[in-house]
């Protein structure tokens, strides 16, 4: 705040602030002449922490007001000044002066709001910050490249030392009246030496318990004024905070003495700091060009209300491109150490006093998110069997507490199809009960005329000329939903776009690369030509297509379109419309009962809260990262076999003579289906067991519990041999 500013602010009544700010120094002096910041390297001579002679609370209190009448000038560091400073004692070889000034500033909230102001720092409504963040930069570079550890130390110990200041003005005192109050986390973020391990003991941690005290309203300022950052810059804070929630984890009390991760504060406070980076890292990306265009919001489950993304006014499912990678926020030492049941439980209870990682799921993996589903899912069909057990009771009823599909093996799909139907008619509440199936037979979806398939991307899309009634589409969101709801794996293959419009949203150009790709570079070379586009291109606002027997069709994109021309003015409308037309208007009917069958499962989970479109995809169809490196070392032995077994050894090194087709028929062979887990091949808990003596006879899979069983084959070649036979040629139930 620039002096004549400072002299308006003081003006009638706000004696009565500068009189409470007064007091407020002089607790801040007299908390640390008694309790000192805690850092057992402080060199602050008038810190309890720096060794300095215990004083009574008498003699403490009179020195803290002598120290407050000392520094009634407030203290501040420009560029200018700093860097005067340090070459002055870079010039007599003595850091001294420099790492007093450095205390001074750094370890006083005031004086660092104070700093490295822009000039003509006074702020607008509509300035964000007016910290001059390029000159901070600078600075930090100069003192860095000093080589002196006084001065490190003096960032660390002050740091230290301005930590519970920050605190205690949040908790006890009203900050938002300081216009300037942001201005010191956005220069100790700048801070490139934050992750060092000498950060990691106490300083950092202090200090992001005490950002993580900020209001929603404050948070949200920090977001949009980090939002306005580089991705490299967004990126080293991240790095910075998941350095520090890592080595907690690996050295914290979750470590030490077991109890959970929630329970420890560090990363709890951690977490919540990384939101903030988090967010501003999609507020600062690219969004969707259809940016809050629902397609159904009325049926759109968006769970409960974020705060800070309220605040903010973005949803998740917009950002189509964030600064940094919605990957890198993910902290696997975190998720490996993470009790899913008792975060479950904290996140069910939504008691303000417990910290369940399932309401900062940006921070774990989708196989994590997953089995928190899966709890739900559990805990779901659990109250429903209970409910069913109770009604039977009441009304003299034999009790069903399952979901019962009867199915012929030959005709699985027109079985479970049938019944489907007639459940979600007669009993949809019976939809969400654990799905039990009383003939085994492979899980799978017939495309015929409900879909086409695209032989370049691999994928299913809805008929645009489509006979099939609405009942099928809703069948078939129904099955899709069920998979979801019972952890099954589907072989079935839709473009994002479809997981998109599940959550609400219309498909659009964007979408349309990824399922149409023909289709999407040609309307992009008619974007990016140079030439006439009316003449040269000749095309108006109606479009042909063709259903699935040949025959043509046309449609007009905008009223009167057939006459009028696409010209270099207009393309982009004219491709936003042909995009709309494939994606949503064409396939309006089908997809709405798709939908519709789709949310009659999932309606009341939290997976539209834990997932993203991306994630959900990978619920459905499983990943495609083919590891076997991984199986190998998950995989688990019975009887008489181990790691160490010859038949073993030779079994990983036939594997890894494998193309990846025969490692696709190994997977299908021993489980049923050549699609990969949610987490990658390490969670699928191969069994391999020892299935008698040497012989002639073929390996055999039992595929419900990932079971593979080998003779003990007297040579490798043997074992080649016998495998690839039994792969190759085990079709359905024939083998196994």
């Amino acid at each position: 705040m620039s002096k004549n500013n400072w002299s308006k602010h003081a003006d009638g009544n706000d004696h009565t602030d500068m009189k409470r700010a007064a007091g407020q120094m002089i607790k801040n002096y007299f908390f640390q002449l008694t309790d000192g910041c805690g850092s057992k390297e402080c060199s602050n001579e008038y810190c309890a922490s720096s060794g300095r002679k215990q004083t009574s609370k008498d003699d403490a209190a009179a020195l803290a007001i002598q120290l407050f009448m000392k520094k009634a000038q407030v203290p501040h560091f420009t560029e200018k000044i700093l860097l005067s400073n340090l070459n002055s004692c870079k010039d007599k070889g003595d850091f001294k002066k420099l790492v007093h000034s450095i205390g001074d500033v750094f370890s006083s909230s005031k004086s660092l709001n104070g700093s490295f102001l822009l000039e003509n720092s006074s702020k607008s409504p509509h300035d964000l910050t007016n910290v001059d963040i390029n000159a901070v930069r600078r600075c930090y570079a100069a003192l860095f490249k000093t080589g002196d550890s006084s001065v490190e130390n003096s960032l660390i110990n002050s740091l230290s030392a301005l930590s519970p200041t920050i605190e205690m003005d949040l908790r006890y005192n009203s900050p938002s009246s300081d216009p300037n109050f942001l201005n010191q986390f956005v220069i100790i973020m700048e801070n490139t030496m934050l992750q060092s391990p000498e950060y990691l003991d106490q300083a950092l941690p202090s200090f992001l318990k005490a950002m993580a005290l900020l209001p929603v309203k404050m948070q949200a300022t920090l977001v949009r004024i980090w939002a306005q950052f580089s991705s490299v810059e967004i990126r080293r804070m991240v790095e910075t905070v998941q350095q520090l929630i890592t080595y907690q984890v690996l050295t914290g009390p979750s470590t030490t003495s077991g109890s959970p991760v929630q329970d420890d504060e560090v990363i709890v406070a951690a977490t919540k700091v990384m939101k903030l980076f988090y967010c501003a890292s999609m507020l600062g990306g690219t969004f969707d060009e259809a940016y809050g265009n629902s397609q159904d919001d009325a049926n759109l489950s968006k769970g409960p209300d974020d705060p800070l993304l309220k605040e903010l006014d973005i949803e998740v499912l917009d950002c189509r491109q964030p600064l940094v990678k919605f990957e890198e926020f993910i902290n696997e030492a975190l998720n490996d150490q993470i009790e899913l049941d008792r975060d479950y439980t904290y996140f069910k209870s939504d008691s303000q006093s417990r910290f369940a990682f399932l309401k900062y799921n940006f921070i774990l993996s989708t196989a994590t998110k997953s089995m928190g589903l899966f709890y739900d899912n559990r805990v779901r069909m659990h109250s429903e069997r209970r409910l069913t057990l109770l009604y039977s009771l009441v009304r003299g009823q034999q009790p069903m507490p399952y979901l019962r599909l009867k199915v012929r093996r030959d005709h699985i799909i027109e079985d479970a199809l049938v019944s489907l139907e007639m459940t979600s008619q007669d009993n949809p509440v019976d939809l969400k009960k654990q799905l039990y199936v009383e003939f085994e037979g492979e899980q799978g979806i017939d495309e015929g005329a409900m879909f086409t398939f695209d032989e370049i991307t691999r994928y299913c899309w809805f008929s645009l000329t489509s006979f099939e009634s609405d009942a099928q589409f809703l069948l078939i969101g129904l099955v899709l939903g069920l998979a979801i709801y019972n952890n099954v794996i589907l072989d079935i293959g839709f473009p994002m776009v479809v997981y998109r419009k599940l959550f609400g949203r219309r498909g659009t150009f964007a979408d349309l690369k990824d399922s149409h790709r023909v289709l999407a570079s040609g309307l992009q070379n008619l974007l990016d030509y140079d030439g006439d586009v009316e003449n040269d291109m000749m095309c108006t606002f109606r479009i042909g297509y063709t259903d699935m027997f040949g025959s043509s069709f046309s449609k007009e994109l905008k009223e009167n379109g057939a006459n009028i021309a696409v010209t270099k003015e207009n393309r982009r409308e004219f491709v936003e419309l042909y995009a709309d037309f494939i994606l949503n208007t064409s396939v309006e009917r089908q997809f709405k009962a798709f939908k519709r069958g789709f949310d009659m499962v999932v309606e009341d989970s939290p997976l539209k809260s834990f997932f993203r479109p991306d994630e959900v995809e990978l619920l459905v169809s499983g990943c495609q990262d083919f590891d076997f490196d991984a199986l190998e070392k998950s995989a688990e032995y019975d009887n008489g076999l181990s790691r160490s077994s010859t038949l073993i050894r030779w079994f990983w090194d036939v594997v890894r003579s494998f193309t990846m087709d025969q490692k696709k028929q190994l997977l299908m062979f021993t489980t049923g289906s050549y699609r990969i887990p949610v987490g990658g091949l390490s969670k699928l808990k191969l069994i391999i067991a020892k299935n008698g003596p040497d012989s002639d006879r073929l390996p055999t899979a039992h595929t419900c519990f990932n079971v593979l069983l080998l003779p003990e084959y007297s040579s490798m070649g043997k074992l080649k041999e016998r495998l690839l036979k039994a792969i190759t040629h085990a079709k359905g139930f024939g083998l196994l």
